[in-house]
């Protein structure tokens, strides 16, 4: 059967249904309209049940499928990853608020830092709006900046009698340096 035939007979049947069982089309499309409009502006929109799927997978293709993909997406494993979710939760006073996930909110954090992305490509990953991706990673900002005394430890300096030898080579000759 070739394609234009194919085409026909689809169309005929179209007619005929709609023809034959009208009420009910129209019953079906009142129903999908109700069942995918936006509740507060009363447009159009697949809206949150396919965007919450979206952000759920996006989020488990991260961290869910191992630590070679976590690993290259946030230069962290899953343990790390969930070690560090819990310390900004419990030290850092990051909380969920319903709309972002934690885990969320600093894969978000992590991959901006990590792979110098853009707020728009976020949005389109995780479909957020521009608005939101920011407000949650200034709260995770926030939340780093609180425990940043237990993230980073203070620097020492090495002793001019180290016998290390790993330190050999940052000495600096002074003398050789200013002639």
């Amino acid at each position: 059967m070739e394609r234009s035939e194919i085409i026909k007979r689809c169309v005929s049947f179209y007619e005929e249904m709609r023809s034959n069982h009208e009420e009910r089309m129209l019953f079906f499309v009142l129903t999908l309209f109700v069942y995918f409009r936006d509740r507060t502006t009363g447009q159009l929109s697949l809206g949150g049940r396919m965007n919450s799927r979206i952000r759920r997978e996006a989020l488990e293709r991260i961290v869910g499928e191992g630590d070679r993909i976590c690993i290259w997406e946030l230069r962290m494993n899953t343990n790390a990853f969930a070690n560090l979710c819990e310390l900004l939760q419990v030290q850092g006073g990051l909380t969920e608020d319903g709309h972002v996930s934690l885990p969320e909110q600093v894969a978000t954090f992590l991959i901006i830092l990590a792979h110098h992305k853009k707020n728009r490509s976020l949005q389109v990953r995780f479909c957020r709006s521009g608005e939101t991706v920011s407000k949650y990673f200034n709260k995770v900002l926030k939340s780093v900046i609180r425990i940043q005394g237990m993230l980073f430890t203070k620097a020492t300096p090495v002793a001019e009698d180290c016998v290390d030898p790993t330190w050999r080579r940052f000495k600096v000759d002074l003398i050789r340096c200013s002639v």
